[in-house]
Protein backbone atom coordinates (compact mmCIF):
# COMPACT_ATOMS: atom_id res chain seq x y z
CA UNK A 1 0.00 0.00 0.00
CA UNK A 2 1.82 3.09 -1.05
CA UNK A 3 2.30 5.79 1.33
CA UNK A 4 0.43 4.10 4.33
CA UNK A 5 2.25 4.71 7.61
CA UNK A 6 2.18 1.95 9.78
CA UNK A 7 -0.11 2.48 13.04
CA UNK A 8 0.29 1.88 16.36
CA UNK A 9 -2.11 -1.40 16.57
CA UNK A 10 0.26 -2.37 12.83
CA UNK A 11 3.25 -2.36 14.81
CA UNK A 12 1.88 -3.65 17.91
CA UNK A 13 0.09 -6.76 16.07
CA UNK A 14 3.59 -7.29 14.54
CA UNK A 15 5.17 -7.56 18.04
CA UNK A 16 2.81 -9.93 18.85
CA UNK A 17 3.65 -11.83 15.67
CA UNK A 18 7.15 -11.57 16.39
CA UNK A 19 6.04 -13.45 19.78
CA UNK A 20 4.57 -15.99 18.52
CA UNK A 21 7.72 -17.10 15.92
CA UNK A 22 9.96 -16.61 18.78
CA UNK A 23 8.13 -18.65 21.28
CA UNK A 24 8.29 -21.94 18.75
CA UNK A 25 11.76 -20.99 17.89
CA UNK A 26 11.03 -20.24 14.13
CA UNK A 27 12.96 -17.83 11.94
CA UNK A 28 10.95 -15.77 9.13
CA UNK A 29 12.59 -18.08 6.28
CA UNK A 30 11.08 -21.00 8.46
CA UNK A 31 7.59 -19.00 8.75
CA UNK A 32 7.86 -17.83 4.81
CA UNK A 33 8.74 -20.94 3.64
CA UNK A 34 5.68 -22.77 5.65
CA UNK A 35 2.98 -20.27 4.70
CA UNK A 36 4.35 -19.64 1.15
CA UNK A 37 5.53 -16.45 1.57
CA UNK A 38 9.24 -14.72 1.47
CA UNK A 39 10.78 -14.14 4.63
CA UNK A 40 10.94 -10.22 3.75
CA UNK A 41 7.57 -10.31 3.86
CA UNK A 42 7.16 -12.12 7.45
CA UNK A 43 9.58 -8.94 8.46
CA UNK A 44 6.98 -7.00 6.87
CA UNK A 45 4.61 -8.13 8.62
CA UNK A 46 6.76 -8.12 12.02
CA UNK A 47 7.67 -4.80 11.80
CA UNK A 48 3.82 -3.38 11.10
CA UNK A 49 4.95 -2.68 7.28
CA UNK A 50 2.30 -4.55 5.68
CA UNK A 51 -0.68 -5.87 7.63
CA UNK A 52 -2.04 -9.63 7.85
CA UNK A 53 -4.66 -9.67 5.55
CA UNK A 54 -7.22 -12.82 7.09
CA UNK A 55 -6.38 -15.89 4.49
CA UNK A 56 -2.74 -14.93 5.51
CA UNK A 57 -4.09 -14.95 9.06
CA UNK A 58 -5.37 -18.65 8.59
CA UNK A 59 -2.32 -19.99 7.82
CA UNK A 60 -0.27 -18.52 10.34
CA UNK A 61 -2.84 -19.75 12.96
CA UNK A 62 -1.94 -23.52 13.28
CA UNK A 63 1.49 -23.33 12.32
CA UNK A 64 2.31 -20.19 15.30
CA UNK A 65 -0.66 -22.20 17.32
CA UNK A 66 -2.17 -18.68 17.81
CA UNK A 67 -6.24 -17.14 17.34
CA UNK A 68 -6.43 -13.79 15.70
CA UNK A 69 -7.33 -12.39 18.89
CA UNK A 70 -3.65 -13.13 20.21
CA UNK A 71 -2.49 -11.06 17.83
CA UNK A 72 -4.94 -8.02 18.79
CA UNK A 73 -3.57 -5.49 21.35
CA UNK A 74 -6.30 -3.93 24.31
CA UNK A 75 -7.62 -0.25 22.68
CA UNK A 76 -8.01 3.01 24.16
CA UNK A 77 -11.11 5.21 23.57
CA UNK A 78 -9.44 6.75 20.90
CA UNK A 79 -8.63 3.44 19.41
CA UNK A 80 -5.50 3.27 20.19
CA UNK A 81 -3.55 0.33 20.96
CA UNK A 82 -2.15 -0.47 24.85
CA UNK A 83 0.97 -1.73 24.70
CA UNK A 84 1.62 -4.70 26.13
CA UNK A 85 4.71 -4.93 27.95
CA UNK A 86 4.94 -9.48 27.68
CA UNK A 87 4.75 -8.99 23.87
CA UNK A 88 7.54 -6.59 23.73
CA UNK A 89 9.31 -8.23 25.64
CA UNK A 90 8.96 -10.91 22.60
CA UNK A 91 10.53 -8.63 20.19
CA UNK A 92 13.92 -10.26 21.39
CA UNK A 93 15.29 -13.74 21.21
CA UNK A 94 16.94 -12.61 24.60
CA UNK A 95 13.16 -11.65 25.87
CA UNK A 96 11.51 -14.89 24.75
CA UNK A 97 14.59 -16.78 26.43
CA UNK A 98 14.23 -14.19 29.84
CA UNK A 99 10.65 -15.00 29.64
CA UNK A 100 11.25 -19.11 29.31
CA UNK A 101 14.01 -19.04 32.66
CA UNK A 102 11.52 -16.35 34.68
CA UNK A 103 8.87 -18.78 34.20
CA UNK A 104 10.87 -21.44 36.02
CA UNK A 105 12.02 -20.22 38.76
CA UNK A 106 10.60 -20.21 42.09
CA UNK A 107 8.56 -16.88 43.46
CA UNK A 108 11.49 -16.36 45.81
CA UNK A 109 14.13 -16.30 43.15
CA UNK A 110 11.37 -14.55 40.24
CA UNK A 111 11.65 -11.61 42.89
CA UNK A 112 15.38 -11.72 43.82
CA UNK A 113 15.62 -11.26 39.95
CA UNK A 114 12.68 -8.74 39.84
CA UNK A 115 14.38 -6.62 42.58
CA UNK A 116 17.77 -6.98 40.55
CA UNK A 117 16.32 -5.74 37.75
CA UNK A 118 14.90 -2.53 39.48
CA UNK A 119 18.08 -1.88 40.78
CA UNK A 120 19.60 -2.11 37.29
CA UNK A 121 16.97 0.49 35.76
CA UNK A 122 17.48 2.82 38.48
CA UNK A 123 21.38 2.69 38.01
CA UNK A 124 20.30 3.77 34.57
CA UNK A 125 17.77 6.58 34.64
CA UNK A 126 19.55 9.67 33.96
CA UNK A 127 20.10 11.70 36.82
CA UNK A 128 17.21 14.62 37.23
Amino acid sequence: MAGRTRSDIDIEIGRRLRQARHRLGLTQEEVGDAIGVSHQQIQKYERGDTRLTLSTLARLRDLLRIEAADLLPPLRDDGSAIPDPVAAMGQTITGVHLADIFGRMTPAHQLNLLNVAKAIDTAAQPAA
